[in-house]
């Protein structure tokens, strides 16, 4: 209605035929806004730095638009959980509920030390590649199974590696392999060294190898292999940078132009600096002082063409000479202010030539839908436009300038943020300071007394902060997600800054003119086409059924879906003419297989069913990446120590298993070897296994999953799929040297395996990487792997498992009152509590409570959600606990 009503504003304040045309291209751009609407998705998640052991707790916030309203376009959500080699560890599909939906990840003992990166996305994002993608940074350290500190540098041409263990020893003459991979993914050098007496290692550092990963593997102390992954620097020579961005994209001669700086150091993170810049007569033009982040801007007057140069002195005593971008003596620039609370005011400046009384238009819109637009013509110098802000929604628009021909001249972005349109959010809790094991009752109401509907939505968090190396208060939040980073390409540092107290909306000002300039793509198309990704409703399975051995389809070919575990549930289709079917309308967990049948017209079942795997988005690069660190387990050690101890006193009172290099060590002291086929594609070697099942073994079997199950130690057997006891993960199938899908055990004829070998100690697992983070299951047949599974694929049948929805589990929470059941003998955590689902009621109010543990410390309650009308809130508040 908002945009009909600006449509028949525009008709009624526009005349001529220039109207007439930015009618039609705002008619346009609308109707192109509102066939492809953006979604975004914000996790709040419990924390940014974990052990392994650990898990991430998290809810996810699916919105529309830059007005937040909780979006009903997808039902489903992926979260996935990418390393530090760029590759993903783990990945869970999520049901997502009028935008709501909720999740948990847990950190595998075998996980690298280091930065990884959570990304979280639905289908219908994927139209807009991965600038709407939730893609956060977190910190990950290792004390279960890694226990090795490292310390990392560049010096004299080599890049330095000191190793440790966590009690200071050096890893003295300990063999390190090394290899070297390119951000494209080439492998640039590999070799072995050993670490000195001191446990330190030299590799040469190359200008090549800029941003390049290092990977290392050795042995720790308790004969565990260990890999590390180190993000190389840029160059041999380190130095701060400056960057200058003049407000909307150019400079002009003769006009006052804003200018704005970005100080760098090498790693890419943000330096104070103070820059002087010079005119052409040596004068001072204008002095720029940046903030902690390393941005800044001021104005200055520019005379002529010739270019202008700065001098910058850092804040660690460096300085540097730059170059300003040339001016124009010919076109246009901008200045916004946005000091003024009721308007936002642009003054647009206009060379002498341009001065020819055509008309320039101010638009000010979100990805094509206009919230307002007006027109002045180019009779003099300086335009004035000004825009109420009260008809602005709060986050990042977009200020277009355009010429009589409607081509855009200048793009500036621009920040709005009124309070009023923020969700009322008041919270309390009982007592402001505590003791150990005390019940804290947090309170808090949402909206105001006038408004209509007062029920919000949100989710909190507490944390004892003396745990956290980093400080929580400037990590992401739903504000800065939604209203600033979804809309702002690259990295961010320290988002939680913009929004710590006041919002500074100064400082984010100078954000968007060093991060969201950008030039304008006027040919970028508005055609309304069918998108590529679809927005999900369900799960679904879909394919296709052709004619047996052929490519031709096998049209109204009956379709029967049935799940292995319970065969009364099926559920039937018919394919079309072209043989493609779907099931869809789809609820199911994970680890669920599915049998899909299939005959034709005539009843036969010579068909060949043909299910398309499915697809992820490409891991691109990192826009988080100068936030990436090395040596994690150096840098967050008081909380990998006091995770030990943690974990210590869980597996003590039998709420979680030991790490797994002592119990795989233990249990893998004396396996026998003869058993395994010499052909065994065992990278470790045939027989060097936990345990190998041998021909002679499977002689009785009718098939091979009734043959292993029971049989394998540490494994069990879930829908005829083999998972490990520890954690519950699905193990990897490798058949004849191929990595395959784990039910394919079922199409095995136990008559045709040689040997069968199970890898559940890290000692064998290592060395598949991220492929053995659950174990493997190696299979040898006696044939070879193209006529077995030649002979074992049945006609007219299938088997899929797609990936069913994420259990969800709920995070323990101790109860410290008389006879109650769920209490910890000693009570170590660092979160403090997790609650992610908060209603309130129609008055706008709702309680949750939670037990202090047995430390002190400052405990942060965060609360963040947003209600019906896409209002965002956020407070924090403090306990002290003593």
């Amino acid at each position: 209605m908002k945009r009909l009503l600006l449509l028949c504003f525009f008709t009624l304040a526009i005349a001529g035929t220039k109207a007439q045309d930015l009618q039609s291209l705002l008619a346009k751009i609308n109707a192109y806004h509102d066939s492809r609407p953006i979604e975004k998705l914000y996790l709040h998640i419990d924390k940014y730095s974990y052990t392994a052991g650990e898990t991430i707790w998290f809810k996810a916030y699916t919105t529309v638009g830059i007005d937040n309203l909780l979006s009903n376009i997808s039902n489903i959500a992926y979260v996935e959980l990418l390393s530090p080699k760029e590759e993903v560890v783990s990945s869970i599909r999520i049901p997502i509920l009028t935008g709501l939906g909720m999740g948990d990840i847990t950190l595998a003992d075998t996980l690298v030390e280091g930065t990884y990166r959570i990304r979280a996305f639905t289908n219908w994002m994927r139209n807009d590649s991965a600038i709407y993608f939730f893609n956060e940074n977190i910190q990950v350290s290792n004390g279960r199974l890694d226990n090795v500190l490292s310390r990392s540098y560049l010096d004299s041409g080599n890049y330095t590696i000191q190793l440790q263990d966590i009690q200071g020893t050096p890893l003295a003459e300990e063999v390190v392999r090394y290899e070297i991979i390119s951000p494209g993914g080439r492998n640039l050098r590999k070799g072995r060294v050993k670490t000195t007496d001191q446990g330190q290692l030299e590799i040469p550092f190359k200008n090549d190898y800029a941003e390049a990963k290092l990977s290392i593997h050795f042995m720790n102390r308790a004969k565990a292999p260990v890999e590390k992954i180190f993000k190389l620097p840029k160059a041999t020579v380190l130095e701060n940078s400056m960057q200058f961005f003049p407000e909307g994209g150019n400079l002009l001669a003769n006009a006052i132009n804003r200018v704005a700086v970005k100080a760098l150091k090498p790693d890419g993170l943000g330096i104070k600096s103070h820059t002087t810049i010079l005119t052409t007569t040596g004068d001072t033009a204008a002095t720029i002082e940046t903030n902690i982040l390393g941005m800044g801007s001021a104005p200055l007057f520019i005379q002529n063409t010739e270019p202008m140069v700065a001098y910058t002195t850092f804040d660690d005593g460096t300085t540097i000479k730059s170059e300003l971008p040339a001016p124009l003596s010919s076109g246009y620039n901008i200045q916004m202010n946005n000091g003024n609370s009721d308007k936002l005011f642009a003054q647009v400046n206009v060379s002498t030539d341009k001065q020819d009384g055509s008309q320039i238009y101010f638009v000010a819109q979100y990805m094509g839908s206009v919230y307002y637009a007006s027109k002045q013509p180019a009779s003099k110098s300086e335009l004035i436009f000004s825009v109420p802000k009260t008809d602005l929604p709060n986050g990042v628009l977009t200020i277009s300038i355009l010429n009589s021909q409607l081509e855009p001249l200048i793009e500036r972005p621009v920040f709005v943020y009124n309070e009023k349109k923020t969700l009322p959010l008041i919270t309390n809790v009982d007592t402001p300071t505590s003791t150990k094991r005390k019940k804290i009752t947090v309170s808090l109401e949402t909206g105001d007394p006038t408004d209509t509907i007062r029920t919000s939505v949100l989710s909190a968090s507490v944390v004892n902060t003396s745990k956290l190396k980093d400080n929580p208060k400037m990590a992401p939040n739903i504000l800065s997600s939604l209203l600033l980073s979804t809309d702002i390409k690259g990295y961010i540092e320290n988002p939680g800054y913009y929004f710590y107290g006041e919002i500074k909306t100064s400082d984010i000002d100078n954000l968007l003119l060093t991060q969201g300039w950008r030039k304008i793509d006027i040919t970028a198309p508005l055609e309304i086409v069918e998108p590529a990704f679809f927005p999900e409703k369900s799960i679904s399975i879909k394919g296709q059924a052709r004619k047996l051995g052929r490519k031709a389809p096998a049209p109204k070919a009956n379709m029967v879906l049935v799940p292995t575990h319970n065969f009364m549930e099926f559920i039937d289709t018919v394919a079309n003419e072209e043989g493609y079917f779907e099931f869809d309308n789809l609820f199911f967990p994970d680890s669920i297989k599915f049998l899909i049948t299939a005959k034709d017209e005539k009843g036969r079942n010579n068909i060949d069913i043909i299910v398309p795997a499915e697809t992820s988005p490409v891991i691109g690069p990192n826009k988080n990446a100068p936030g990436e660190q090395n040596n994690v387990n150096a840098t967050f050690i008081d909380e990998l120590l006091h995770s030990k101890k943690y974990f210590s006193g869980l597996e003590a009172q039998g709420l979680m298993e030991k790490s797994i290099a002592i119990e795989e060590v233990i249990v893998t002291a004396q396996r026998p070897r003869h058993k395994a086929s010499e052909r065994s594609a065992n990278l470790n070697g045939p027989g060097n296994a936990d345990q190998v099942i041998s021909a002679e073994d499977l002689e009785m079997c009718t098939t091979l999953e009734m043959c292993l199950n029971g049989r394998l130690m540490g494994v069990m057997f879930r829908n005829g799929i083999p998972h490990t006891t520890r954690g519950g993960g699905e193990m990897q199938v490798i058949l004849d040297g191929m990595y395959v899908e784990s039910d394919m055990l079922s199409m095995i004829n136990p008559m045709d395996v040689q040997s069968v070998e199970v890898l559940r100690n890290v000692n064998y697992t290592a060395i598949y990487g991220s492929y053995g983070g659950n174990g493997l299951i190696i299979i040898t047949s006696k044939t070879g792997a193209d006529a077995m599974r030649s002979s074992y694929i049945p006609k007219g049948i299938a088997t899929v498992q797609p990936k069913g929805f994420h259990i969800q589990k709920s995070i323990y929470k101790p109860v410290y009152e008389p006879g109650s059941e769920t209490v910890l003998k000693q009570d170590l955590r660092t979160t403090i509590h997790w609650e992610p689902n908060i209603i309130t009621n129609e008055e706008g109010k709702a309680t949750f409570d939670f037990y202090t543990s047995d430390e002190g410390g400052e405990y942060l309650i965060t609360i963040e959600g947003l209600d019906f009308n896409g209002r965002l809130g956020r407070k924090t508040l403090t306990v002290d606990v003593k």
